[in-house]
């Protein structure tokens, strides 16, 4: 036993019923660390009061606060603080090789040596940003899968020439006497992110069904309790709960939500839980009596002054210490893609009035801030991004490089091009589609297409496919479609040529400048206009008469899941079973070794 028993709520079965004999200790505890994105040590991150479920800080006033917290280091003293009391099992969810300058020039090898010696999972399951260093030419995903010491799960990667399924769908593991079936599935949108993260290398299967086949298998195989270890998402993640009745408990990730209290889905007895990003530690304990299995749960939030916040690991923080050491030379002379890193990364480049982050959905002041040095970059008419919702948070202050590196780690060129307005509409709708379909295997962006502050979009979540955007202003003035528009943005890696941005159509008068990357461009708006001051300012809105959509999880009820959408009054998300009963499981849920 250890001190953190306190903490952890009172057993119930999977149902969500309390049991009678509430004490006692657990047969299995699992660790759930998901969502990285190379976060080797301490980074701000934003917390939100929300009105059902919220971490345990005085907010006071506020309905957001700013914390720093995470890292390698606190992560593996805390890990080792609970195997100290348990047998733990601890699963990795993916997107652990990406998201810093560290990452970016090692081709995310820099994150092996602190996950191997002191994350130490038992099972890894690959998120869709472990592939962006395909995109390197010298990067390899499955070298890196290959030198982790953890077996790889993926019940849906497959080779793109032979179809032959590249690692085990499920792994059977005796913890603490309970055999324990660990299924994985890896993202399974990473085709539709860039060509050069997928294209001639990987296929990605997309149906549930591969997971009830694979929990069905292992099942047959001796688990007496299943777990589903994926990197999809929490709305694909809550619907396949109810699809998928042989999957005990849900292990999700790359959506970055924090479930601190868990999703039940009471019609299959499915829990799901998912454990925020780098700078929080899932657990989930299981117990099974009489034939039922029982569980409980905690998320431990790990920031530097929290109530369960060890102090960190002396060997792992050596560790990290040697392997950002370079990073803070004079001139580090990192070179990848377009970027070159001749600064150390504690280099002041600028200063900010407001915090600046982007854990929302709609609409931030980081993305707002990026498209604004964009278009000042190129002098457009405007510039549009990925909506990007999910990073670290930087405090009203000083700006770091490093820290920019965090919110835009492709060192991917920026580039200009031309469009009609009608291809600016279209692409906005398809980007709605994706996020606010009432169907949620269908779902994949979780936010919404940003542009610069001179853009403003009005919405209705709730309309038909291709009538949810209402207005689209440039300047005040409503979009023509047979009128052109310069636009500034960037271009990924292996797109078409005159396909920029993610935006899906063809510009004219392409303009790539190949010697600057987003970084160097937001540096430069830094150096111009610091300190800058940057708010949410309703850039992106609901109609009046339309459903409502929330920003952030402090707009609205628990759990924040993408869309954000008030179907059914907060009261459920979606009900609908998405595979027929009678559904034929697929045999490529079993395993096969490569």
């Amino acid at each position: 036993m250890n001190g953190n028993e306190t903490s952890i709520s009172e057993w119930k079965s999977l149902g969500g019923d309390p049991v009678s004999d509430g004490a006692g200790d657990p047969d299995v505890v699992f660790a759930h660390v998901s969502d990285l994105h190379g976060q080797l040590t301490p980074r701000y991150q934003v917390y939100y009061d929300n009105p059902t479920s919220k971490p345990s800080f005085k907010f006071g006033d506020d309905d957001r606060i700013i914390k720093r917290g995470g890292g390698v280091p606190l992560l593996a003293a805390k890990l080792e603080e609970l195997r100290t009391g348990h047998d733990i099992c601890t699963l990795m969810s993916g997107d652990t090789f990406h998201g810093s300058a560290v990452t970016t020039y090692t081709d995310g090898r820099a994150m092996l040596d602190p996950i191997n010696e002191y994350i130490d999972p038992d099972i890894y399951v690959p998120g869709n940003w472990d592939y962006s260093n395909e995109a390197a030419e010298d990067g390899n995903f499955v070298e890196l899968m290959d030198e982790l010491d953890a077996p790889v799960l993926a019940n849906n990667l497959y080779d793109w020439g032979t179809d032959d399924r590249l690692y085990d769908a499920y792994e059977l593991l005796d913890v603490g006497g309970v055999s324990v079936g660990v299924v994985g599935m890896t993202n399974v949108y990473v085709d539709r992110m860039a060509p050069a993260f997928y294209e001639g290398k990987y296929r990605f299967g997309k149906h549930p069904a591969l997971l009830e086949e694979s929990a069905h298998a292992a099942h047959e195989d001796g688990a007496d309790v299943v777990v589903a270890v994926t990197e999809i998402g929490l709305p694909w993640m809550v619907q396949a709960a109810k699809d998928c009745p042989s999957v005990d408990v849900m292990f999700s990730a790359h959506t970055h939500e924090y479930t601190y209290d868990p999703i039940v889905v009471e019609e299959t007895e499915t829990v799901v839980v998912e454990s925020g990003m780098g700078e929080a530690l899932g657990r989930v304990d299981l117990r099974v009596r009489d034939g039922d299995v029982q569980f409980r749960h905690h998320l431990y939030c790990l920031t530097e002054d929290g109530e369960h916040t060890p102090e960190p690991d002396a060997d792992a923080q050596e560790t990290v210490e040697a392997v950002r050491e370079p990073f803070f030379a004079d001139d580090p002379g990192f070179e990848r893609g377009a970027g070159t890193l001749d600064r150390p990364l504690d280099t002041i480049v600028g200063e900010t009035k407001t915090p600046l982050y982007r854990q929302s959905f709609l609409e931030s002041a980081w993305n707002t801030l990026f498209n604004d040095a964009l278009q000042a970059h190129f002098d457009t008419d405007l510039a549009v991004s990925h909506g990007f919702r999910y990073g670290t948070a930087i405090p009203p202050g000083e700006i770091t490089l490093g820290q920019l590196y965090t919110f835009f780690p492709m060192t991917t060129p920026v580039a200009r091009g031309v469009a009609y307005g009608q291809q600016l509409t279209s692409h906005m709708e398809e980007f709605l589609e994706d996020n606010f379909t009432p169907y949620p295997y269908d779902q994949e962006d979780g936010r919404v297409r940003n542009f610069s502050s001179n853009v403003e979009v009005t919405v209705d979540p709730t309309a038909k496919r291709g009538r949810r955007l209402v207005e689209m202003r440039i300047d005040g003035e409503p979009v023509d479609p047979e009128e052109t528009y310069s636009v500034a943005t960037f271009r990924r890696p292996g797109d078409p040529e005159r396909d920029l941005g993610n935006c899906g159509f063809p510009f004219q008068d392409v303009q790539v400048d190949n010697g600057t990357i987003p970084v160097d461009v937001i540096v430069k708006y830094l150096d111009e206009r610091s300190p800058v001051d940057y708010e949410v300012m309703g850039l992106v809105k609901t109609a009046d008469d339309s459903g409502r959509a929330q920003n952030t999880p402090a707009d609205g009820p628990y759990p924040f899941i993408q869309p954000g959408v008030d179907y059914q009054s907060g009261e459920a998300y979606c009900e609908t079973a998405m595979i027929p009963r009678g559904n034929a499981f697929p045999e490529e849920g079993r395993n096969r070794k490569r």
